[in-house]
């Protein structure tokens, strides 16, 4: 009975037990991957239960006003922060590339320079997207279309909608006829901001959206709605789970999803790695490790304020007057004694810094076998300079390249249905976000070398052409068929004089 009871309490806005089992991770992730500020927010309070900070105190006892104090000394190293910045720029340092069928190439354009509800560009959109999955590895791409009257108009058109690893709380899957898994409903939760009250100062709701399949198997959208607060916990510029329980009313039915009159039968929503259930975050073995390394620094940082302070000790009979001019003569912490007293000191921690400067150093070796490389910095370069020079984080990085790309195929297929009504199998779509991930060009003596293989027939063209493109001497874009077409229709524009080729016009 108690169990029923229990289940009786939950509501539609209720996450199901494996969201509420990676969430703690989503917010360590993102906590240390959006630096030294975001890090100290998370540890906003001395969690005494389960001891889930960040920075870890020295003791339970540790007061939060001491802790405050420790917080203020502690040094993040930033390393995961950059490092995720830099997988994302490795995924993206080249504009993607995009073909479609013959008789669609005209919206070839909409998807890499218009892609977005704002109007961003499909790797700006990318940009966003692939952080969330590098931080979280729960990131989900939504289909949305603008509330029109006319389905028909040439400048109404479908974008997509990022949905973060926190707003999707719920979901369920289903086995169809052949045996492939479908996804039959995702419940997604958002803040909805109202300023009819107050024009300055909007009261809060919370809004559940239940995207399904009903009985006909064809889509509809469910939107409850919270009572409204007027305020509601954020941490480091994001707002946190509400803990305490609200109910939830139906407020809307959405059933008249159509494309070109025909009803969908799909939830226009797709997780950006491809996978339904939940997957470890691919930082999440570096953010460990930093979190490890961020508690050394910052114990060897206390320990270095420690050991940099004195108190100086005067015995003596003087007067007040006198004894008060002389501390005032002077710095620091001073102490005084009654004639013939004695006071001792504890030695500086000095033997100590020593063995937690080599730790961190052993620290810091353990994160570059893992595939991260940091340059110490040398003569006039500064910073810290990171490298991939990990055959596994290369393999890493071509899996993700491989699980995005699929699923973009997906949406944008789907797009181009609902654009034009024009069913496009994901086969047909051609998409190409980076073709090697290789930090750094091969240099020139590598490229003169694959040329001298080209013209002697030992290298294809499409190969020699390929590597053209990785070391960014032709675009990304570059179709070699159509550049060759477009050769021959040059050639045949000139005429030959004295066994050269010359142009008629000059």
């Amino acid at each position: 009975m108690a169990i029923n009871a229990v289940q009786t309490q939950k509501t539609v806005g209720d996450p199901i037990a494996e969201y509420e089992s990676m969430l703690p991770i989503w917010l360590r992730n993102r906590a240390v991957c959006g630096g030294e500020r975001k890090s100290k927010a998370h540890d906003y309070v001395i969690d005494t239960v389960s001891f889930s900070n960040l920075l870890v105190p020295f003791s339970p006892s540790m007061s939060d006003t001491q802790y405050a104090f420790y917080k203020a000394e502690a040094e993040l190293p930033g390393i995961s922060s950059a490092f995720s910045r830099m997988l994302v720029g490795s995924l993206l340092r080249r504009t993607p590339v995009l073909k479609l069928p013959e008789e669609l190439k005209v919206h070839s354009d909409w998807f890499l320079n218009d892609f977005g509800q704002d109007g961003c560009s499909l790797a700006a959109f990318l940009d966003e997207a692939v952080l969330e999955e590098i931080q979280t590895g729960r990131s989900w791409v939504y289909v949305d279309f603008p509330e029109i009257l006319d389905e028909n108009d040439e400048m109404a058109k479908p974008y997509p909608v990022l949905w973060k690893a926190e707003s999707v709380i719920n979901w369920t899957t289903s086995i169809t006829a052949n045996g492939e898994l479908k996804l039959t409903r995702v419940i997604t939760r958002t803040f909805e901001d109202d300023y009819t009250i107050n024009e300055f100062h909007p009261v809060i709701s919370e809004i559940v959206k239940v995207h399904e399949l009903n009985e006909s198997g064809q889509y509809q959208v469910r939107t409850f709605k919270s009572a409204p607060k007027t305020s509601v916990a954020t941490t480091a510029g994001q707002r946190t789970d509400i803990k305490d329980k609200r109910q939830f009313d139906l407020i809307n039915v959405q059933t008249n999803f159509k494309v070109k009159g025909q009803p969908i039968t799909i939830i226009p929503a797709w997780p950006l790695n491809g996978h339904i259930s939940l997957q470890e975050p691919m930082i999440s073995t570096f953010v460990d490790k930093e979190v490890s390394l961020y508690n050394k620094m910052s114990r060897r940082n206390h320990l270095l304020y420690g050991s940099a302070t004195y108190t100086p000790v005067i015995s003596t009979d003087m007067p007040d007057e006198d004894f008060e001019e002389l501390v005032a003569s002077g710095l620091g912490t001073w102490m005084r004694l009654r004639s013939g007293e004695t006071a001792s000191i504890l030695a500086t921690p000095t033997d100590a810094l020593q063995y937690m400067e080599v730790t961190i150093s052993a620290a810091i070796e353990e994160m570059a076998k893992l595939g991260i490389r940091m340059l110490t910095p040398e003569t006039t370069q500064s910073g810290v300079a990171l490298d991939i020079r990990n055959a596994s984080q290369t393999a890493q990085l071509g899996t993700l390249n491989t699980k995005i790309t699929s699923t973009l195929r997906q949406v944008i297929s789907f797009m181009l249905f609902w654009k034009t009504g024009v069913y496009v199998p994901v086969s047909l779509v051609q998409l190409e976000l980076s073709s090697d991930f290789s930090p750094t060009p091969k240099g020139e003596s590598w490229l003169r070398l694959a040329t001298e293989w080209y013209q002697g027939g030992l290298l294809p063209r499409s190969v020699w052409v390929q590597l053209l493109k990785q070391n960014d001497i032709l675009p990304p874009e570059y179709d070699d068929v159509e550049g060759s077409q477009e050769i021959l229709a040059n050639l045949d524009l000139m005429t030959k004089t004295n066994g050269q080729v010359t142009d008629p016009q000059i």
